[in-house]
């Protein structure tokens, strides 16, 4: 009986026949490995002597289960394990934000729902979400990392912020502005690891909302609020350009009644579109979610609630509205003169997430023309 082997099968009399034993045989492989990779994600007390280099993020989890053992209980009860014990099937592997057992203990002290980790673990539709929070679908070394957002989403949908800081000369990062990361890049073969010392948690407010909350913006926020523009705010994403009121007090301006005597049109409603607060408020709010990472390049005109553009020119600098104000001149000791016609990004106040876009804190007042005196 002749046989010839062709590319995985072989004829035997002229006749076509599967090399069954083969496909059985790699079936039984494959299954083998699955079994042994899901067993060794399994929660258990032991530790096993796994090779660092080659670990998952799963495995690294399991076998440091004494030092990050509250968040790895969370992950258990999440049904998150598992899943990061292989590989990711929508992305090129995952990113894990994974807190200190000293950062869930202050989450549990802050929290008013949960007086221990044990009730905590009872909540399991908020465990799910905050595992899956703090999961970012893709690996991102902190080379990659934005002065913004992340591109790449949380397994929620979620875009987690990115702000840098020093301390003792030495460059840091901290998520959402809450959370600093204190062990950075540990490599996985499916992703990374970024250890942090303060629990995420999803952001759900909106950026309206968000304002209305801060005393120091309050001028800003009340003028919004008697404009009654959150009955404007349709659509889901925005951003907001908010100044200061220090800012408001450096222009003459101390509390919401001295806006108002600056620019509202007397016998109209506030609410008015034609009303000049109204108008004024409606500029600072920008159609879509734009982190300072997501600005396009070059001067490019963002349409605004108010119906007019907001010109921004992103570049190694960001200037807003350039050129259409004056604000400031500066000699330098050699006598070079720079005018200052432009309104800068607060870097430290920049990029705050809310669930609608953005907060970005702005150096001077937008639309100052409209409140000249």
């Amino acid at each position: 009986m002749d046989i010839i082997l062709v590319r995985g099968f072989r004829y035997c009399s002229k006749k076509l026949i599967g090399t069954g034993i083969h496909i059985v045989a790699r079936f039984l492989i494959a299954w083998i490995f699955l079994f042994a990779v899901i067993r060794s994600c399994e929660p258990d007390h032991g530790l096993h002597p796994f090779n660092e280099d080659i670990l998952t993020i799963g495995e690294y989890l399991k076998v440091n289960q004494e030092e990050y053992s509250k968040f790895y209980r969370i992950l258990v009860k999440g049904n998150m394990l598992l899943p990061l014990c292989g590989y990711n099937p929508y992305g090129e592997g995952y990113t894990l934000f994974l807190p200190t057992d000293e950062a869930v203990d202050h989450f549990i002290e802050q929290s008013k729902d949960y007086g221990n980790l044990e009730e905590l673990l009872q909540d399991t539709s908020f465990i799910n979400r905050l595992t899956r929070y703090h999961t970012v679908n893709n690996k991102v070394h902190t080379d990659e990392f934005p002065f913004g957002a992340l591109v790449d989403r949380t397994l929620t949908g979620d875009r987690l912020t990115i702000g840098f800081y020093t301390e003792s000369d030495h460059p840091l990062y901290k998520v959402n502005n809450v959370a600093p990361i204190i062990k950075a890049n540990l490599e996985m073969t499916n992703g990374y690891v970024h250890v942090i010392s303060e629990v995420l948690q999803q952001v759900e407010i909106s950026g309206y909302d968000w304002l209305q909350e801060q005393d120091d913006y309050s001028i800003l926020a009340e003028a919004m609020e008697l404009s009654g523009l959150r009955e404007g705010l349709w659509f889901d994403e925005y951003t907001i350009l908010a100044e200061h009121d220090s800012i408001y007090q450096r222009n003459g301006i101390s509390n919401i009644e001295d806006l108002i005597n600056r620019i509202a049109d007397p016998g109209n409603p506030y609410s008015d579109r034609i009303n000049s607060l109204d108008q004024f408020a409606a500029y600072h709010i920008l159609y879509g979610d734009f982190y300072l990472n997501d600005l396009y390049m070059g001067d490019v005109e963002y349409w605004t609630l108010g119906g007019e553009f907001v010109t921004i020119d992103a570049g190694f600098d960001i200037r807003i509205n350039p050129g259409i104000e004056t604000f400031g001149i500066t000699i330098s000791d050699s006598g070079d003169t720079t005018v200052i016609d432009y309104i800068s990004p607060v870097w430290e106040d920049c990029n705050i997430p809310t669930h609608t876009g953005p907060v970005h804190s702005i150096s001077e007042l937008l639309g100052a023309g409209s409140l000249s005196e």
